[in-house]
């Protein structure tokens, strides 16, 4: 990935080999595999007053059959708005979600299985996200779009640990995000400090 070798910070050996089977997880999801909205971020969820419900997905413009954990990744990481996500915050909204996909996926409730999927698809995530490297390198100080790739990558790793899956390729994702905040002084900030749900420029 050129852009982990642009921070000084390569992919190899073991992290290497988890990442290559994350990948394997999500090209080959089984019977996780669900047709998806493709893009299941808070601003396509229209709520309705009488509660969760109501709920409706909106925007199927990217809908596809693909690893249903990629639709649990927005409770576990920023998303493109940055609403910024935690466990106290959601309700723990991440166990409502899986409680729910295990009714029609059983394989769900095991622990390790679940862990994988879950911790790939959000690896996944933010390694897309270090792809705009270049573009944020030449946005200014301050912008909040560094900042939240910093946060989505340590995000990512923490899922891992909760998840216990791929150990050391969480541990890359945090070299990554402190090789940024190295790179980008602004973006070195305490993000669990702010405020769940307050959305910002992405």
């Amino acid at each position: 990935m050129p852009e982990a070798g642009r921070l000084g910070v390569p992919l190899r050996g073991g992290a290497e080999r988890e990442l290559a089977t994350a990948l394997d997880e999500l090209a080959d999801p089984g019977p996780f595999l669900v047709l998806s909205n493709g893009d299941p971020e808070a601003n396509n969820v229209l709520v309705h007053e009488r509660g969760p419900a109501g709920a409706r997905l909106i925007d199927f413009e990217f809908a596809a059959f693909r690893h249903a954990l990629h639709d649990a990744v927005p409770l576990h990481v920023p998303g493109p708005a940055w609403m910024w996500v935690t466990a106290d915050a959601l309700g723990h909204l991440g166990d409502v979600y899986r409680r729910a996909l295990a009714a029609g996926v059983p394989q769900a409730e095991d622990e390790r299985r679940y862990g994988l999927g879950l911790t790939a698809a959000c690896v996944a995530w933010a390694l897309a996200r270090l792809r705009r490297l270049p573009a944020l390198d030449t946005r200014p100080a301050g912008d909040t779009s560094r900042a939240q790739l910093v946060a989505t990558l340590e995000a990512a790793a923490r899922t891992a640990d909760a998840c216990r899956a791929l150990p050391r390729l969480a541990g890359w994702c945090r070299h990554l995000a402190d090789a940024l905040r190295l790179r980008w002084p602004d973006a070195d900030l305490d993000v669990t400090a702010l405020a769940p749900y307050t959305p910002r420029r992405p």
